[in-house]
């Protein structure tokens, strides 16, 4: 079994003896710094990437609750706790507010302290593998990238991942390229994503080495770690050729979904539910930037996608829903350990709702 890699900690206390008592619980744990005041701290806390600060209040200079709130600014990730000996409810109400984690007085035992400091560390690792995700969703046409996951991409976008779409064709069959290829763009600027767009000619794609290349190719240069397209369970061959080019050439990626699309077969059986609710509309919103197909295409009404979305609710606790087919949920090579840890952070990041397979 690998060795846990130790946390790293920084204590920031002006009391000597308190802090070599202090540290030397934690040392079973974790590295631990110690330094006497906030500006010092300051300094140290950008030449490592610290799981947890552990701070006092009163320190000679700055506060601790100008240090949290200074930290909190600059690595909005690492965990903090205030230990002060001050049992005063506006002390921890004001290291709430300026966004300290936890809150605890001196004295404090062994016990709590420790289970604390492991409480604190999951929540650093949790915001670290949520702000450095790299998310890629694959569509074959304009628009079935924002119908099937448009809120799922939303809501990947507020929990400050880099996300990415890669749509194939043009869409020439059903508009105008240059058109269609206007609004994509309009499309990816409304939901702050990064747009590719290939030159495959519509009812063209094919399961092959070139549509695999392409999708490799941008696969390479996002480099993510989650991947949505089509279900292979679609009426439309675009749709299923790639789904199963992006099968071959996402083989590397950790965690691959497939979203429903407006051709969808019976035989789609989602077992994963994610809550979309606060980005309904403006989903919605993003596909009234397809003008051209919205005059003509059913598929895009919006009581349509609604009633969709309502529909999968049932099977969750939200009022909107995105269902999707879990190909692959693993985790990077290396840390095998941690499966199931990674499983919890994932989910926890996108609030998703999960329910197995019947």
């Amino acid at each position: 079994m690998t060795t846990p890699q130790r946390l790293r900690i920084l204590l920031v206390e002006d009391d000597a003896i308190f802090a070599a008592v202090t540290a030397e619980v934690m040392r079973e744990r974790a590295l631990v710094r110690w330094t006497p005041t906030a500006e010092s701290a300051l300094a140290a806390a950008g030449e490592k990437d610290w799981d947890l600060i552990i701070t006092d209040i009163e320190l000679p200079g700055m506060s601790g609750l100008e240090l949290v709130m200074k930290i909190k600014a600059a690595q909005p990730h690492v965990a903090t706790l205030i230990l002060t000996g001050h049992r005063s409810f506006d002390n921890a109400v004001e290291a709430i507010r300026v966004g300290a984690d936890d809150f605890l007085t001196k004295p404090v035992d062994r016990a709590t302290l420790i289970a604390k400091i492991d409480e604190l560390a999951a929540l650093s690792a949790r915001r670290k593998a949520s702000s450095s995700a790299s998310v890629l969703a694959i569509g074959a046409h304009p628009d079935d990238i924002e119908v099937g996951c448009g809120g799922i991409l939303l809501n990947h976008v507020a929990q400050g991942h880099e996300v990415a779409v890669l749509v194939l064709t043009g869409g020439d069959v059903s508009g105008m390229p240059a058109e269609r290829a206007r609004e994509a763009s309009r499309a990816a600027e409304l939901m702050s994503v990064r747009l590719f767009h290939a030159n495959v000619a519509e009812a063209s794609v094919a399961m092959g080495s070139a549509t695999i290349n392409e999708i490799t190719r941008v696969i390479d240069e996002v480099n993510p770690d989650t991947v949505y397209t089509h279900s292979e369970h679609d009426f439309n061959q675009d749709h299923r050729n790639t789904h199963q080019a992006t099968l071959a050439a996402a083989r590397s990626v950790p965690r691959l979904f497939c979203y429903q699309s407006s051709s969808s077969t019976v035989d789609f059986h989602p077992n994963r539910f994610v809550p979309v609710d606060e980005f309904m509309d403006r989903k919605l919103a993003v596909l009234r930037s397809y003008t051209s197909q919205v005059r003509q295409r059913r598929y895009l009404d919006a009581e349509l996608l609604l009633a969709t979305s309502r529909y999968w609710s049932r099977y969750g606790q939200s009022r909107f829903v995105e269902p999707l087919e879990v190909v692959r949920e693993a985790v990077s090579e290396g840390a095998e350990d941690r499966t199931d840890e990674a499983r919890v952070n994932f989910e926890a990041a996108l609030d998703i709702e999960a329910l197995d397979a019947v």
